[in-house]
């Protein structure tokens, strides 16, 4: 069984070779220090080892190049090809794809073609890519207009393939690990008011038109969550929406987080469109569908119906993200404790909601005992 172990400061990767028969106690220096982050990639790099040694895979040489042990034992030098980055980026996709829902899978495979396989860093063999190779990247696709966004989402995908290359042993430490993301503009928040929730309400067709609107507007659901809605969802007596799954173009699947699967409250406004709609559907139909029948579609409710909705509101355009902002910050406004606010909103942690919302927050009651204490 491999094992990690301390020695001067370094880490020290020890296992059972297979040599003629006999098992060989071997020891290898990983090239780490002895840091918390760099036991957890040690013992990532044990566990490769292991299951390499298990399925008879285990080339010595290649992964341990600077070894004198293979020639010791009389092992041939197994000369292994190092992949471009671009190419060894596509193999990490293809290896997590099982773990990717069919959108995460769709964006990184963008992420990888536009900002990792297209430009010159792409072309770079896995380890002779370095930190200043990430820093010279990063500037050529700011000057090529790719927002902070996106160039921290390309990067942290760098993170994740670079921590695959070194389990591997074709790089010794990730030129990536120390690479700062750039500072992100906090989203842009700006809530519907009350009167023009209303006007945007009244202006959507009755029906299914306006109950998803109701829908995105007062239970604060991401809009994949809502068209994933099937009518078992929904309890009219307990006035609950369960949120179980998530619909996209992709086709159905999990919702974002396991936070995200939740139960919201429904407000009497919303039960009662839901009513509206109770008896055109069974038990297992999605709630929000098209003429027919086939499933809302999003792109064409965004670009179509949402900008009419919005012009025969007389309301400012935004876009239909803020009906998920607006829930949150009427709840705040409201009183509502930031714990309630995040679980209806399926945060799984409350810095995301201070983070983005704080300001809607109502104004907490002064604390008294201070000044009692300096009374007496």
């Amino acid at each position: 069984m491999a094992g990690v172990h301390a020695q001067s400061g370094r880490l020290l990767l020890t296992f059972q070779f297979a040599h003629n028969g006999s098992r060989i106690r071997c020891r290898e220096f990983l090239g780490l220090a002895d840091t918390r982050e760099n036991c957890r990639l040690a013992a990532r790099i044990a566990a490769q080892v292991e299951r390499d040694l298990a399925a008879g895979s285990f080339e010595y040489a290649a992964r341990f190049p600077g070894s004198r042990m293979p020639r010791r034992l009389g092992l041939r030098s197994a000369h292994r090809p190092v992949p471009t980055l671009a190419e060894y980026a596509r193999q990490w996709l293809q290896a997590h794809r099982a773990h990717l829902t069919a959108g995460t899978f769709y964006d990184y495979g963008l992420l990888i073609k536009n900002q990792i396989a297209s430009v010159a860093l792409g072309a770079l063999a896995v380890n002779e890519v370095s930190r200043r190779d990430i820093d010279r990247w990063m500037v050529e696709l700011q000057e090529s207009g790719v927002g902070p966004r996106r160039l921290n989402m390309a990067l942290a995908r760098l993170r994740t393939i670079f921590r695959l290359a070194e389990e591997e042993g074709l790089t010794a430490d990730s030129p990536a690990r120390l690479v700062r993301s750039l500072r992100e503009p906090r989203a842009a928040i700006d809530p519907f008011t009350g009167n023009e929730r209303q006007a945007l309400l009244r202006a959507a067709l009755p029906g299914t038109e306006r109950a998803f609107v109701a829908t995105l507007m007062l239970a604060g659901m991401r809009p994949s969550e809502a068209l994933g809605l099937q009518w078992r969802d929904v309890d009219l007596r307990r006035k609950v929406i369960s949120v179980r799954r998530a619909r996209t173009r992709w086709g159905d699947g999990m919702t974002k987080t396991e936070a995200s699967e939740r139960e919201v409250d429904m407000v009497a406004q919303l039960a009662v469109e839901l009513s509206a709609l109770e008896g055109t559907g069974r038990a297992g139909d999605f709630i929000f569908t098209g003429p027919r029948g086939a499933v809302l579609d999003w792109n064409n409710f965004r670009q179509g119906s949402w900008r009419r909705l919005v012009g025969e509101a007389g309301v400012r355009l935004r876009p239909p993200c803020q009906c998920r902002h607006t829930f949150a910050a009427n709840l705040l406004a409201d009183g509502a404790n930031p714990h309630y606010v995040a679980h209806q909103m399926g945060h799984s942690t409350l810095a995301m909601g201070f983070r983005h919302y704080a300001r809607w927050a109502r104004k907490p009651a002064r604390d008294t005992r201070e000044s009692e204490v300096a009374a007496l």
